[in-house]
């Protein structure tokens, strides 16, 4: 008896223990799940992305745009955003912001992400970010500048 209470908390820690042991393999397993679900997405998305070029690339004698890399400019928050645009077989393949000077950098940040959005789209027809929308139509004032400029002529 007089060894009960000591019996009975090593026996408590011993479950607390096998209990925290058994949930660390849970969580590592289905950690490991998510990132071999991401990376299957991610394997899906660039191959529709090369599914998308290589039917841009049969349609060649109808494109609406020359192939290369374009510069525009768009009037942000707090100046001249400047991007450039890259077009390869009809198809915007890189949006990349050159300069952003005098833009407050917590809204530009905000609105830096659209530049994946208009590739995944291939359109500037998207949503602006929240909380900085004229940083979000400036860049997309930006693309649109830079796509004219690439127009293909009739």
């Amino acid at each position: 008896m007089r060894y009960q209470n000591f019996i009975m908390k090593i026996v408590a820690t011993m479950l607390v223990c096998t209990v925290l042991f058994y949930y660390q393999s849970i969580a590592s397993a289905r950690a490991a799940l998510v990132a071999e679900n991401e990376a299957k997405i991610a394997e899906v998305e660039k191959y529709n992305q090369e599914i998308m070029l290589e039917n841009a690339k049969r349609e060649a004698g109808s494109l609406y745009y020359n192939d290369g890399i374009y510069e525009g400019e768009g009037s942000g928050y707090g100046g001249i955003i400047k991007v450039s645009v890259t077009i390869e077989y009809d198809m915007l393949t890189d949006v990349h912001v050159i300069s952003h000077d005098g833009e407050d950098p917590a809204y530009y940040d905000l609105a830096s992400g659209l530049a994946d959005k208009i590739v995944s789209a291939q359109s500037t027809d998207i949503d602006t970010a929240s909380g900085a929308t004229f940083s979000s139509n400036g860049i997309l004032e930006a693309v649109d500048d830079a796509l004219e400029k690439a127009v293909r002529e009739p």
